[in-house]
């Protein structure tokens, strides 16, 4: 290969890998079996997120977050459709950065009723008449619409930034682990 080419491939790659773009498949740097404990232990991560039914709810459930995602169809003339990956650096973000980016079913919601009771939680169902939250502690509410004064959905969520509770190498351990996440069955 021409050495100029080589340089313009490690330039890309290089730029990818900066901004964040780069979808990794291969398995993270980290150790599956201390990031485990760090996420029953030291991150207490168990208390707000639920693997195959154990843990609380206030967080997404993680049972299935190590599954490979996207691929998409083929493209023109037959060709075939890329390979699911795993975003290995979404996962690390979510946990050094997670209100960079929070899926809506997973944002907070602070509701004030009309005799001042405010509450807050991730919102679980709503319709024309009710609304259903669960909040940090766990406990499901239930109210009727007619009885709130105001619904606002917050942009900051309740999950901290582990960026200064754990090290790299420990963060790199529990995305590790969170990557070994494939459900019940796998």
């Amino acid at each position: 290969m021409e050495k100029a080419l080589k340089y313009r491939i490690l330039a890309v790659l290089s730029a990818a890998i900066a901004m964040g773009v780069l979808l990794f498949a291969q398995s993270p740097a980290g150790d599956a079996a201390r990031g485990k404990a760090i996420y029953e232990g030291k991150g207490d991560c168990a208390s707000c997120h639920r693997i195959n039914g154990v843990g609380g709810r206030l967080g997404p459930d993680l049972s299935e977050i190590g599954v490979p995602r996207g691929g998409g169809r083929g493209g023109k003339q037959g060709t075939p459709a890329p390979e699911p990956t795993l975003n290995l650096t979404a996962l690390e973000t979510s946990i050094v950065d997670p209100d960079a980016d929070v899926a809506i079913s997973n944002r907070l919601v602070r509701i004030v009723t009309k005799d001042g009771k405010s509450v807050t939680g991730r919102l679980l169902n709503h319709d024309n008449f009710t609304v259903q939250l669960i909040d940090p502690q766990g406990k499901l509410h239930s109210y009727m619409k007619a009885d709130l004064k105001e619904s606002t959905v917050l942009t900051k969520g309740l999950m901290p930034s582990y960026k200064d509770r754990l090290s790299s190498q420990e963060v790199a351990d529990v995305v590790a682990y969170l990557a070994t996440l494939k459900g019940l069955n796998p």
